[in-house]
C-alpha cells in the first residue's frame, strides 16, 4: 500500500495491470486517495480521443481518453514512473474535458 499522493500527470505501474496509467484529476481529488487514470496503451492508435505520451522525451504509450477509471489507490500497489509535461497534460486533460463540455442548444 502507498502512503503518499499522487498528482495530476504522473505516470504510474499498477502491480497486477500490463500497461502504465496516467493519472488526470486534480491533486486536490487526489488526495483522497482515489484518482481519475487512463491507460497508457502501446498501440499507435490515432483518434480524438487518442493521445500519444512521451516521459523523458521516450514514446511509452497512447492516452485512452475512452476508458477513463475512478480508482481507489489507497489498497493497491503501484511505483512511480515520471510525470508528463505540462503541455502534454494540458493537452491531454482539455481533450477529456471536451468529452464533458455542454452543447449549446
Amino acid at each position: 500500500m502507498n502512503s503518499f499522493t499522487v498528482e495530476q500527470g504522473d505516470v504510474l505501474q499498477i502491480e497486477g495491470q500490463k500497461f502504465d496509467t496516467l493519472v488526470l484529476s486534480k491533486d486536490t481529488f487526489n488526495k483522497t486517495g482515489y484518482a481519475v487514470l487512463c491507460p497508457l496503451l502501446k498501440d499507435n492508435k490515432e483518434s480524438t480521443l487518442t493521445i500519444p505520451v512521451t516521459l523523458n522525451d521516450e514514446y511509452i504509450g497512447t492516452a485512452h481518453l475512452e476508458i477513463l477509471r475512478g480508482v481507489n489507490l489507497l489498497p493497491r500497489h503501484f511505483k512511480m514512473r515520471g510525470q508528463i509535461s505540462y503541455e502534454q497534460i494540458q493537452n491531454i486533460t482539455d481533450a477529456a474535458q471536451a468529452m464533458f463540455d455542454y452543447y449549446p442548444f
